[in-house]
């Protein structure tokens, strides 16, 4: 394995500071500023540009011939107060922390470009890190800075997630499918509200509601192939007001998130979705507003490149697994679509009995970011090599 020892205080304190100063989706500003000063102070040689608002990309260049590879960090936060009240670094921004990893991502990134810039002379090509806004939020960041062009002649992009459901030392590489699509929807139903006392005179959507989401739970079990993976859940429901138990409301929400492998069940799940809001409104007193809104595509790993990538990860003290795809959105995708890529999960579990991804109490082991970092130098020591496939 590399030794990256001499880089791993700089990247804790990095990382840190993004923990105390979260950012949401489209909001970067102070991140990508902070990002932005700390690398011009120790890459005054690099060339930086912001493709969008919220993000900057930071090139090294060899001025020799060579591959063109990126390295992807994700640099947005959640909204999610932080309930951790022992961390000495946690969130000082109200309901905003960073529950997913996206300050590790980013902090190891950075640190990777140091190593970059000590060893420029053994290598060719340019080497540019990817700080990317808003991958939290469909339809997210990654396929703004695609739109730009920016990396239309590109050779090689490397993604990674540091896992929380992973011990640390675990690498799970796969080739081909890394992740599912992701689609959001939202269903407004208007009905016929009135008083409480007296159902039959009102078209109660709260009624519609529950019974839609019951049918909701039947498009997986009943009209999606078995051996298809897919999830359909229903994450929100609002209608009415507990300050007024006595009124049946005229209006309800309900929405959720979809979950698939493959296009064939993605246009499934959108038409019995369809198919549900138009029987609904088969009662001349119900109207219903369907949003659906495609999210993420799923990530494709290039499986020649992959490969070479798992066998330099073999050459590291690991444990290498190969799960099957996580059902998890991921908008490196957008990136994989353009330039060929393998996007790794490195596992980073700070306490299996401490909250997961997207939860107040998550945390990552900070061990694992050696690791993080020498893998990523492994991709830019081999550039070449993954780059030719």
């Amino acid at each position: 394995m590399q030794d990256v020892t001499p880089y791993l205080d700089q990247l804790v304190t990095w990382r840190r500071h993004l923990h105390r100063h979260p950012e949401l989706s489209f909001a970067e500003h102070q991140t990508v500023a902070y990002i932005e000063s700390e690398l011009r102070s120790e890459l005054p040689e690099a060339q930086m540009r912001n493709l969008t608002p919220t993000s900057l990309v930071v090139t090294l260049d060899t001025g020799r011939p060579g591959p063109q590879l990126g390295l992807r960090a994700d640099i947005d936060a959640l909204a999610i107060q932080e309930d951790r009240p022992d961390l000495e670094f946690a969130s000082e921004v109200p309901g905003v922390m960073h529950a997913c990893g996206h300050d590790g991502h980013t902090a190891v990134v950075m640190a990777t470009m140091l190593w970059v810039r000590d060893h420029l002379a053994d290598l060719t090509g340019t080497i540019t890190a990817v700080f990317q806004h808003a991958e939290e939020t469909p339809p997210g960041g990654a396929q703004e800075m695609v739109a730009t062009g920016f990396f239309d002649d590109f050779d090689y992009m490397y993604g990674f997630h540091l896992w929380g459901y992973q011990p640390t030392g675990t690498i799970d590489i796969k080739e081909g499918p890394a992740s599912a699509n992701s689609d959001l929807f939202r269903m407004t139903i208007h009905g016929r509200g009135g008083h409480a006392s007296m159902p039959q005179e009102t078209t109660d959507p709260v009624i519609l509601a529950t019974q839609t989401i019951q049918q909701i739970q039947h498009i997986v079990s009943r009209r999606i192939h078995p051996l298809s993976p897919a999830v359909v859940s229903a994450t929100w429901l609002q209608a009415g007001t507990d300050t007024a138990l006595n009124v049946i409301p005229g209006v309800a929400h309900l929405g959720g998130s979809i979950r698939t492998m493959d296009d064939d069940a993605r246009q499934l799940v959108r038409q019995s979705l369809e198919q549900i809001a138009i029987s609904l409104q088969t009662d001349p007193q119900v109207r219903v507003d369907l949003d659906y809104v495609l999210g993420y595509d799923g990530v494709y790993n290039d499986p020649a490149r992959t490969r070479i990538l798992r066998g330099l990860a073999e050459q590291h003290p690991l444990t290498i697994i190969s799960e099957p795809p996580m059902l998890g959105g991921e908008d490196f995708a957008a990136f994989a679509q353009r330039v060929p890529s393998s996007y790794v999960f490195v596992g980073a579990q700070e306490d299996p009995e401490a909250g997961g991804h997207h939860t107040p109490t998550f945390g990552i082991d900070e061990d694992s970011f050696a690791i993080a970092m020498a893998l990523a130098v492994d991709v830019v020591r081999n550039g070449p090599e993954l780059a030719a496939g």
